[in-house]
C-alpha cells in the first residue's frame, strides 16, 4: 500500500471460507492480508464500475436505436410478439417446408 495515501481503518465481517482463501492467497503472494484485501476491494470496485459503464453504454445505444425505429414506447407484449414473428421468419428461411 502506498504511504502517500490517506487510509481509513475498516472492520469487515467475512465468511470463514472467504477469510481462509484470502489468507492463503496473501501467504502465497507473500503479502500482508490487509494489503491483499485492499487491492482486491479496489480491483472489484474497478470491475464493477467498468461493467456498469458497459451496460449503460449498451443500453444507451439500444434506446437510441429503438427511438430511431419509433419503438421506444413499445410494450413488453409487443416486443415479444415481434420477436416471435422474427423467430418464425428465421426458422422458415433456415428450414423451408
Amino acid at each position: 500500500m502506498r504511504n502517500t495515501e490517506q487510509v481509513v481503518q475498516v472492520t469487515v465481517k467475512l465468511p470463514k471460507g472467504i477469510y481462509e482463501r484470502a489468507v492463503r492467497a496473501a501467504t502465497g503472494e507473500q503479502q500482508q492480508l490487509e494489503d491483499l484485501l485492499s487491492v482486491l476491494i479496489a480491483e472489484g470496485l474497478d470491475a464493477h464500475a467498468t461493467t456498469r459503464e458497459l451496460f449503460e453504454h449498451v443500453s444507451t445505444h439500444y434506446r437510441d436505436r429503438l427511438s430511431r425505429e419509433g419503438k421506444l414506447a413499445q410494450s413488453a407484449d409487443e416486443v415479444l410478439q415481434e420477436l416471435g414473428m422474427l423467430r418464425e421468419q428465421i426458422a422458415s428461411g433456415l428450414y423451408p417446408s
